[in-house]
């Protein structure tokens, strides 16, 4: 039987694996290889959108600290660029509750180990997907 902290770390495996052949290893801003997994909206602000495959791209180092350093500009590329994924994770959903938040807002009040086995399942699934 697995650990939650076993499945979170087979989770972050599996969504990089699918982030890199997603992306065909390539930085989605500058074209030069990709090295590293953005979150474009961050766990601190969305825990819900963590492991949500359009909440993550593959940057080049050097982008991936330009996105850091000035998060504005990269805000404005990526949602020129991914337009409709801008929107879906802003796009307003109910929370735990019934109220209506912007999906970036939404954070799960707990997290349940059943919730990290359905990520990872949804994860091999996909990875499954795009390896044909």
């Amino acid at each position: 039987m697995s650990t939650i902290k076993t499945i979170i770390k087979n989770c972050k495996k599996l969504y990089i694996e699918i982030i890199w052949l997603r992306d065909e290893g390539v930085c989605q801003w500058c074209g030069e290889e990709g090295e590293q997994i953005h979150h474009i909206i961050p766990r601190s602000r969305s825990a819900l959108l963590f492991y949500d495959l359009l909440n993550l791209i593959l940057l080049c180092r050097g982008c991936h600290h330009k996105y850091g350093v000035d998060a504005a500009a990269g805000i404005r590329w990526f949602s020129t660029k991914f337009k409709a994924r801008w929107e879906y994770l802003h796009y307003p959903i109910c929370d735990e509750w019934g109220k209506k938040l912007p999906r970036r807002n939404i954070i799960k009040s707990s997290w349940k180990k059943s919730d990290y086995e359905e990520i990872e399942l949804s994860l091999k699934e996909k990875l499954a997907e795009l390896k044909g």
